[in-house]
């Protein structure tokens, strides 16, 4: 019995030697904490004040019994925070009473009882300016997807377009804006419609749940499009008394049009979603590169340029740019870590547009950006904003961003090759009014 016993004393010290004491535990520093993502964000009112909030998670950290979470207006500022804006035991949290449309910077470390691990990585986010509350059978949500295929640049268009079809299948978006397609020949995509006009930059729509919306011409205005009248007898053209082509009446023509700003054109259509009869103007863009230095004057040129060509010329079709329903959607070449974003930003905010990506309710591959340069199957990440060049914007007061999500096929952590693309489809769930 006395040997049992100090077996069992030995027993005891040796394993308090090898884990130590509770207590001994409980004193040991953290880890550091990894990468914080942002997973949605939302405006929301209380007590008559307008605010926003912002939802993050991280991975585990080592030792960590809490987590504090550290909120400032600036990067040095969240860097010298002290006290913390949010304590948690799990590894996620939603940061509140932010102010809309401002620049927050946000920092996470781990805490065991009176230590203090390292902290994270320090990550921005711009609070989300406003939403809409659309009802959804008037204003159902869209899957919106922007793809670079790149079938000019890049090689092996040939045995790259198929893996493009496929994606597109996969994923099934209502309506695809495309870039970099002008050696796409004769595309064929099951299931989709393309509309008119595309050359790089082409928008398709998926037949089953859209229409092109067509309007008659009126007696003054005239198109090279409409058909021209031919005489029965001999079948030429019929002359007017001056001698010009008589067109076909009555000419009808798919609402839609082509922006031509310097580089490459961005086509437009206007699509009606036929189980709702919502009208909608979609808009394909693709800005100017950076080449060797920064061509963010260039795209804010650009952009003002579109802005400008669609309104007249949806103004030539007796329809007014404000007063509809509009998405821009593809490959604006620039981000918040780029210089001089902020021109192209100035231009879209002057008319009413926000990028998607920081009025999403929810957020998915925040940091995995959606270009890919370097053909790499290893997520490229984008630390602070998360560095996406592919977009879609919308009018914050006139829509609801659902979703946000960079949709590359992946597995195990990487994306699946061969990959179909030097980008990564972006796809957004929307409603707009």
């Amino acid at each position: 019995m006395r040997l049992r016993l100090l077996a069992c004393a030995v027993v005891a010290v040796l394993t308090a030697a090898i884990l130590g004491t509770p207590a001994e535990a409980a004193s040991k520093k953290p880890g550091a904490v990894g990468l914080v993502s942002v997973t949605g964000a939302a405006p929301y009112d209380s007590s008559g004040k307008k605010y926003a909030k912002i939802s993050i998670s991280w991975p585990k950290a080592t030792r960590a019994k809490k987590y504090q979470v550290f909120v400032a207006g600036s990067r040095a500022g969240v860097a010298k925070a002290k006290k913390p804006r949010v304590t948690v035991k799990s590894r996620k949290a939603t940061i509140t009473k932010l102010k809309r449309n401002r620049t927050y910077w946000i920092q996470v470390r781990a805490v065991n009882g009176s230590k203090a691990g390292k902290r994270s990585a320090r990550i921005a986010r711009v609070t989300p300016a406003a939403t809409a509350k659309l009802w959804s059978k008037r204003h159902p949500v869209y899957r919106l997807m922007s793809y670079n295929v790149c079938s000019n640049a890049c090689s092996k268009w040939e045995t790259r377009q198929p893996l493009v079809v496929n994606e597109v299948l996969r994923l099934r978006p209502d309506v695809l804006a495309v870039q970099e397609a002008s050696r796409w020949k004769n595309a064929v995509i099951p299931g989709y419609t393309e509309t008119l006009g595309g050359k790089d930059n082409r928008i398709f729509y998926r037949t089953a749940a859209f229409e092109q919306v067509t309007q008659r011409l009126s007696a003054t205005q005239q198109s090279a499009e409409c058909p021209l009248e031919t005489d029965p007898r001999t079948g030429k053209v019929v002359r007017d008394d001056e001698g010009d082509p008589v067109r076909v009446e009555p000419c009808i023509l798919p609402l839609d049009g082509v922006a031509e700003p310097e580089g490459k054109d961005a086509p437009w259509s206007v699509l009606r979603h036929k189980a709702s009869g919502q009208a909608v103007v979609f808009v394909g863009i693709h800005l100017k590169v950076d080449e060797g230095g920064s061509n963010a004057a260039v795209r804010a040129r650009q952009t003002s340029q579109i802005f400008t060509d669609l309104g007249n010329q949806l103004a030539w079709w007796g329809k007014r740019l404000h007063h509809l329903p509009v998405v821009l959607l593809g490959d604006f070449n620039t981000n918040r870590s780029r210089a001089g974003n902020s021109r192209l930003e100035t231009v879209m905010q002057a008319n009413g547009f926000y990028d998607a990506y920081e009025q999403a309710l929810k957020v998915s591959r925040q940091h995995f950006n959606t270009a890919n340069p370097r053909w790499s199957t290893q997520p490229i990440v984008g630390v602070t904003w998360g560095d996406h060049v592919d977009k879609v914007w919308v009018r914050p007061g006139r829509s609801r961003v659902h979703q946000w999500a960079n949709v590359g096929k992946m597995s195990g952590g990487r994306f699946v090759a061969p990959l179909p693309s030097d980008h990564h489809p972006l796809m957004v769930r929307a409603q707009v009014s």
